[in-house]
């Protein structure tokens, strides 16, 4: 085929192609640049071809392909390789697949190439390396910040306890209040032990592990209500999966229905099924308030609300990057809010009875969390 013919026909191409002629010694220079190409760069084709790309883009961009020309020929073999150049006056990321052709004696007479416009997908790259990095650092941060809560949480454990030493019972209800201050320490410290755990498995794809649902939730419920004001019901069942990611998202669940459950003695229901033998569904129920309009939370939206809290919508991604699902709505029955999700679960073992629940009665003490208007969660 005539080399004319063969540059009409690749003026055809609706991809970039270009063709440069190898001279011995000397830098290879552009034969031809296609319609496609020549849009791309915003140039005419007398401006390219006879030229080498140190002459067309300038010794800054041009010096870069040329290096990778002279790799092309030498290797005598396709390539693939990435550089900045000027396009239509703007700096764009362009990747190259450079082939070369041969005489019959083998040797390289003509480099036809492929320039693909790249910079989208260095700028995603570039964003989810910038991503991943402020990822790690608050996650690193949270290890920290729960380190060092252990300390102080130990020291108010052993203040407790020094105070309970030799406290004379009066039977006004003090020493009820150290066991308390002790019993709600402990659960903390726990608490911070877990996340503690979690943070340093993050990078791993999986940590599966053997809890039972029914003491999680109640221990949850203890620190989250010290003086049991409220009530909770659980199904007993144990589950087998990311023991600490259920702990948070039950944590924060169970924090939201108390803060704006708008009622001095909450009922929060968590009842857990099996969905076939790889998913349990969770379901947290309250018979408070209930959303002033759940399809605007940020449950389905995904986005940030004031008043809402960081950590529901964290719960939220933590659950989506599992796979699972999360939704709001109001019970039918209670009227209260209802928060139902789904996380992978690969095993379980049911207790006499799934649908089974332990029950915390609230105390007598008629102190309670104040309740707040429910207009986001």
């Amino acid at each position: 085929m005539v080399l004319n013919d063969f540059f009409k026909l690749v003026d055809c191409v609706p991809t970039p192609i270009f063709v440069m002629d190898v001279i011995p010694g000397k830098a290879p220079v552009y034969a031809h640049y296609n319609v496609a190409a020549l849009e791309k760069t915003g140039r005419s084709l007398s401006d390219i071809v006879g030229k080498t790309s140190i002459d067309v883009f300038g010794s800054e961009f041009g010096t870069a392909a040329c290096e990778e020309q002279q790799k092309t020929i030498t290797l005598g073999k396709q390539r693939k390789y990435e550089y900045e150049l000027p396009l239509k006056d703007e700096i764009r990321i362009v990747r190259t697949t450079l082939t070369p052709q041969f005489d019959a004696k083998g040797r390289v007479i003509r480099l036809i190439g492929n320039p693909i416009d790249v910079s989208i997908e260095w700028v995603a790259q570039n964003a989810k390396t910038k991503l991943e990095t402020i990822s790690t650092e608050v996650e690193q941060f949270i290890a920290m910040a729960a380190h060092d809560l252990r300390t102080p949480m130990r020291n108010v454990l052993s203040l407790a306890e020094l105070l309970e030493e030799g406290f004379e019972n009066h039977g006004d209800g003090k020493i009820e209040l150290i066991e308390l201050l002790k019993d709600t320490s402990e659960k903390s410290m726990s608490l911070i032990s877990d996340v503690l755990s979690y943070a340093s498995t993050l990078n791993l794809s999986s940590t599966t592990t053997l809890y039972p649902f029914e003491t999680m939730c109640q221990n949850l419920m203890h620190v989250l209500d010290p003086q049991g004001l409220h009530r909770i019901e659980c199904t007993s069942i144990t589950l087998s999966g990311e023991k600490s990611v259920m702990q948070i998202v039950l944590h924060n669940l169970i924090d939201n229905a108390l803060k704006h459950g708008n009622t001095a003695n909450l009922t929060v229901r968590c009842h857990a099924r099996m969905l076939g033998t790889s998913e349990v569904e969770v379901t947290v129920s309250d018979d408070g308030a209930g959303f002033d309009n759940p399809g605007k939370l940020f449950l389905e939206t995904g986005q940030f609300l004031v008043d809402s809290g960081y950590g529901l919508l964290a719960i939220r991604k933590l659950i989506l990057a599992r796979g699972g699902k999360i939704t709001a709505f109001n019970h039918a029955e209670t009227g209260g809010s209802a928060v139902q999700f789904t996380l992978p679960s690969q095993t379980v073992t049911l207790s006499e009875g799934s649908e089974r629940f332990s029950r915390s009665e609230p105390s007598a003490m008629t102190e309670h969390h104040k309740g707040h208007p429910r207009t986001s969660v």
